[in-house]
Formats: C-alpha cells, sequence, structure tokens
C-alpha cells in the first residue's frame, strides 16, 4: 500500500512539473502582437537583417500594449 501511495505521489509531482512547463512557455500578450507585427513585416517586403526585423515586431507589440493600457477596454 505505501509502494502504491509513493508511486501515485511521484507521478502526481511529473504531472505537475509538466503543467507548470506548459505554463511557462505559453506566448504572453506581448509575444502575440509581435508575432501578429511580423507576419506583417514580412510581408510587406521591407528590406531589414532578420533580427531588425524582430525588433520592429516587438517595438509595435510594446506601442500596441501601450495604447492598449491608456484606452482600456473601449465598447463599440
Amino acid at each position: 500500500m505505501i509502494g502504491m501511495v509513493k508511486k501515485r505521489i511521484n507521478d502526481l509531482e511529473i504531472e505537475k512539473a509538466e503543467l507548470e512547463r506548459q505554463i511557462d512557455t505559453r506566448p504572453t500578450l506581448r509575444d502575440q502582437f509581435a508575432m501578429a507585427a511580423l507576419t506583417g513585416i514580412i510581408a510587406s517586403g521591407v528590406k531589414s537583417t532578420p533580427g531588425g526585423k524582430v525588433d520592429a515586431a516587438y517595438f509595435y507589440a510594446d506601442l500596441m500594449l501601450l495604447v492598449r493600457d491608456e484606452e482600456g477596454d473601449l465598447c463599440v
């Protein structure tokens, strides 16, 4: 009986660690905005280094977050 309990505890600890790993790897809202911006930047054909495009994407993501925080929830 004790062996079964220890195995169950071990299984739950493994499951907990996996769930924590999954939570830590989810994209943030900033990451999601950057992904959307990067798609547009790439599609626009702007000439830049890959790092420059990523920097620009996060610049726009930060700008989107700033405007979102300033405007709050708008009802349209």
